[in-house]
């Protein structure tokens, strides 16, 4: 079975596809010029229907909102809008693969496959790169370098597509 793991931002999807436990492709998707959810849905879509692995999915995992603040670095506008963009982005992702979509906790995900959510003091996004190249070194070619040759910000959204696409609900 395939699955299809998601992280849908404002500005950037990443994606990866899994089949027991292993990574067969991950990346990311710059969303951040298009003006509506409904226009960034449909530019994921048609990047992710240009992959071959699309037609075997059979599960799509999409990281679900957060649903609280996170240590007074997230306001209760940017949760609202998060929460908005990802009901309806799940919405238009289901409606067209006619696949189920489950929408999971971050906390949940990183659990199963970390046995941990976060380590205290370590911001998330690092947490989840310490985590995942420990446990699977290779996850590293997928990373992209930015113009100047630094590892592009944007690998962490890919990153926690790939804890989703790794979990499987029990």
């Amino acid at each position: 079975m395939v699955i299809l793991g998601l992280d849908s931002s404002c500005s950037c999807t990443g994606w990866a596809f899994s089949k027991d436990g292993k990574i067969l492709d991950a990346g990311f998707i710059d969303t951040h010029k298009c003006e509506s959810t409904k226009s960034k849905a449909f530019l994921v879509i048609s990047q992710l229907e240009s992959n071959q692995l699309i037609k075997k999915v059979s599960l799509i995992n999409l990281e679900a909102a957060l649903s609280g603040f996170s240590g007074g670095f997230t306001s209760q506008q940017v949760i609202i809008t998060l929460a908005r963009h990802n009901a309806v982005f799940a919405y238009i992702i289901e409606e067209y693969f006619k696949i189920k979509v489950n929408l999971l906790s971050v906390n949940t995900m990183r659990k199963q496959l970390f046995g941990k959510c976060r380590i205290k003091g370590v911001k998330s996004k690092d947490f989840v790169k310490m985590e995942l190249e420990r446990l699977m070194p290779e996850i590293i070619n997928f990373a992209v370098k930015n113009k100047r040759g630094n590892w592009d910000i944007k690998n962490g959204d890919m990153y926690d597509a790939i804890v989703s696409s790794l979990f499987i609900d029990k």
